[in-house]
């Protein structure tokens, strides 16, 4: 343990100088790499100046794909939408294709998947050192490998099961390639191609690296070509010495660096050149094992969180999952699953789910709850993520423990939960209250990360019903809403139980009493699991998949909320076979269900088999589907905590008015104290946007998108975790929707000059023919022309926040 550690420490190190001499957009030079075994996966080296490289600590993609489940010749490129996508070699014989995966951030992947582009030549020897690169003009990706076809070509004096050739396939999307090319025939055994788009005034446009793997030659070579496939022409000499390979280049300053693994002399080399003609030694230093990949250039932010991940990994530090279920029990339980999943009308696969449709209900819904409670309320402090902290050393949720409550040998996470009681809940008054506040639909946490489930499970002790408030919580709470009239759903974060505990593995804590695992679960590493070498096991997921149909089955939630981590791929045919499960099991009940699912550090369900959320954050544009954010009254917790950071009721509503007119929802969240009350900061903001909603309901509730959602001068950044960084809305910010005939346009601030111009509502939109301000008796006076419609506002707003004008008659 003092040894990871020490590679965290040396990570930081090397996060610190980087980060003194360098900013976030500044561009550094990465490498992959794979060291022996070569199945132990990806590895990345790094260079600000392309010649002294250092080693990224950690790995960062176990290889599962192929026969051979080997990573040799990882080969990288970055689309122009900023996606990386990776192949390579899976086996020295017999697979006949390649490995493919893509990224967002080079850390969270990709399902794997064997490319079996060889496999109309069934006596194909190999696929080896697939290559790839960005074909810009044509915008396609180019994938070049060697294969050896037994008898195709003259063997001369190459090995009749040894001499190579290139071929490539093309394609923009990794599901579609182009037919299996022939790539070049210079009349000797080649592999190792590396393409260089080089743009030479007056000369070829590309060039080309390969190795001549002729027995008696086994070095690099360089050829012309006008195109990025060619035809290839004039083969120089040989660059570099006997047993050389692995060549890629990359552009540093006025020169090309040309790379090169010299496998005989074990070690690597490189060579400069300005023209591809003349070529000298450079000296270039790199880690001891590292092998042959290809060169891109990187962020010096995207580097920082490399060295970060790669330092935080800690394998080998969980523990079994055990479940209290017989294999025989699980093994019916199970098989009932897949009756149903298999009975109706959705069947556990991606092409089947994409019949899912929006319940309307939701998409007139537009405003709901989330409601983070649990043991975490206990302590109240930090955040919701207090089980975990408390177990990290030198946190400063460990170090409040400590001072606190003692040793987590001595007093664990697991001896908050006799102190939470809930003593003071009242669902009813809960229900009562969302009601006031205008919500429509309420999602209760029915587990979070910490495995300890809000209502009555049968696949646990730890559990509301029998430990801490000793009753049904969400089953009382489900109950009391629909009284009101309010949707049920439920929300699991039981993925996240894997490793949400590991850092209680690496010191003395309860986490390492074996007598708690059914609370603490695997505690695995995070980092770990996330690059598939650790990843959650059959029975973990089985367990997982046995939870999440059971809160179906208890519950009949119309809205199932699963938090990012099932992004895991190990997760995908779990993910199906509940889809399935559910969606079938609301069909024969007669309710219209939907999924929640994020695409936060890589991708689970696909868009259009359920509705997507964006945590803490927003779209830029109205979206084709049905959307939702979920995000907190608080600025630093979902969970209670003694020291909430509050955002303004008013923040609030401008958010929830943006996302509804880009065809969004919005999920508010709330964090009840241990007792079971509300905080009253809470209480008052929900009564303040009920206010709201009461008098502007009609702009919100039951509308749709309209032409475009908006207008007016603040620009706010798009994508998961930006809320709360944008400027304040003005009053020439307006979000328009629309419903039965009518459009809506609402205005961000109050104009101190009581005039409001909607650009949009200009004659070219329609003639309109009435025009009302909601929560304003009288008529307000009105003009419309080609530059917009003019609105005389009264003297005193009729609501503290938004306003909503009315119109009818615009197309």
């Amino acid at each position: 343990m003092r040894g990871s550690v020490l590679v965290t420490a040396l990570a930081i190190i090397g996060v610190l100088a980087c980060q003194c001499c360098a900013g976030d957009d500044d561009e550094v030079f990465l490498f992959t790499s794979f060291e022996e075994p070569a199945d132990a996966g990806l590895r990345f080296v790094w260079s600000r100046d392309g010649l002294e490289w250092s080693r990224v600590p950690g790995v960062f993609l176990k290889p599962w794909a192929g026969a051979g489940k080997l990573m040799r010749d990882p080969s990288l490129a970055r689309g122009p939408d900023g996606v990386f996508h990776l192949v390579w070699t899976t086996a020295w014989r017999g697979d006949q294709g390649f490995g493919y995966a893509h990224s967002d951030d080079l850390v969270h992947w990709s399902p794997q998947r064997f490319v079996p582009v060889m496999e109309h030549e069934p006596t194909t020897v190999n696929v080896w050192a697939p290559e790839i690169s960005y074909d810009a003009p044509r915008d396609r990706f180019l994938i070049v490998w060697a294969s050896t076809i037994p008898g195709r070509f003259p063997d001369h004096l190459e090995p009749h099961h040894n001499n190579q050739r290139l071929y490539y396939t093309a394609t923009r999307d990794f599901v579609e390639f182009t037919p299996a090319k022939l790539f070049c025939e210079p009349g000797f055994s080649v592999i190792d191609s590396v393409i260089v788009p080089t743009e030479e005034e007056g000369g070829p446009a590309y060039r080309l690296v390969v190795k001549d793997n002729t027995r008696k030659v086994l070095a690099l070579r360089t050829a012309e070509g006008d195109s990025p496939t060619g035809p290839w022409r004039n083969f120089s000499e040989p660059l570099t010495g006997f047993k050389t390979e692995g060549p890629t280049v990359a552009r540093v300053g006025d020169e090309w660096l040309l790379y090169f693994d010299a496998y005989g002399e074990k070690q690597y080399g490189a060579l400069a050149t300005t023209d591809f003609r003349e070529f000298h030694a450079a000296k270039a230093s790199f880690p001891k094992g590292h092998k042959h990949g290809t060169v891109l250039k990187v962020t010096q932010k995207e580097l920082d969180y490399l060295l970060r991940v790669g330092g935080e990994q800690a394998p080998g530090i969980g523990q079994p999952f055990v479940s209290p279920l017989s294999e025989g029990e699980i093994a019916g339980r199970l098989a009932e699953i897949d009756r149903v999943a298999a009975a109706g009308p959705f069947q556990p696969d991606w092409e089947s789910l994409r019949q899912f449709a929006t319940p309307a209900w939701y998409a007139d819904a537009k405003f709901g709850l989330f409601i983070h409670w649990g043991a975490y309320s206990v302590p109240a402090f930090g955040s919701e993520w207090y089980p975990r902290n408390m177990y990290v050393e030198g946190s400063k949720e460990y170090e409040h423990h400590l001072a606190n409550y003692g040793p987590a040998a001595e007093f664990g996470y697991k001896d908050f939960i006799p102190q939470f009681k809930a003593e003071k809940f009242d669902p009813s008054a809960w229900a009562a209250l969302f009601r006031e506040a205008g919500v429509r639909y309420v999602v209760p946490v029915a587990e979070h990360h910490d495995g300890f489930p809000m209502f009555d499970s049968e696949l646990t002790e730890w559990t509301a019903a029998k430990k801490g408030p000793r009753r049904d919580v969400l089953g009382d709470l489900a109950a009391a809403c629909r009284d009101e009239g309010i949707v049920v759903g439920a929300s699991s974060h039981r993925a996240e139980n894997w490793w949400f505990f590991g850092p209680g593995r690496k010191f003395e804590s309860d986490v390492q009493d074996s007598r708690n695992a059914t609370l603490y679960g695997p505690a695995h590493d995070k980092r770990v699991a996330e690059n598939q070498s650790e990843p959650p096991s059959k029975a973990f997921l089985d367990d997982w998949l046995l939870r999440s149909c059971e809160m179906v089955d208890k519950f009949q939630p119309r809205v199932v909320y699963f938090d990012w981590w099932i992004c895991q791929p190990v997760f995908q045919p779990y993910l199906q076979r509940f889809a399935a499960y559910y969606y079938n099991s609301a069909a024969e009940a007669g309710y219209e269900p939907a999924i929640n699912f994020k695409e936060w550090e890589g991708h689970s369900f696909p868009r259009g088999t359920g509705v997507l959320d964006v945590e803490r954050g927003k779209f830029g544009a109205t979206q084709p589907q049905l959307w939702q954010t979920c995000t907190s009254v608080s600025k630093n917790s979902w969970g209670y905590v003694a020291d909430h950071e509050y955002k303004q009721s008013g923040e609030i509503i401008d958010d929830l008015i943006d996302v509804v007119s880009k065809n969004g929802v919005l999920l508010l969240n709330i964090g009840p104290k241990a007792d079971g009350t509300i905080p009253e900061p809470e209480q008052q903001m929900l009564r303040e946007i009920g206010g709201w909603l009461a008098v502007n309901g009609d702009a919100i509730y039951g509308t749709r998108p309209w032409k475009h959602f908006g207008e007016g001068p603040t620009r706010e950044k798009a994508g998961s975790f930006t809320d709360g960084k944008r400027p304040e809305f003005t009053s020439q910010d307006l979000r328009f929707t629309a419903r039965d005939g009518k459009v809506y346009g609402v205005a961000l601030a109050w104009p101190e000059d009581g005039r409001l111009l909607i650009e949009s509502f200009g004659t070219a939109a329609g003639e309109i023919t009435s025009v009302r301000l909601l929560g304003f008796d009288d008529e307000v006076a009105w003009r419309q022309t080609e530059s917009g419609l003019a609105v005389e506002l009264p003297q005193v707003p009729p609501t503290d926040f938004a306003h909503a004008i009315e119109v009818i008659g615009l197309n």
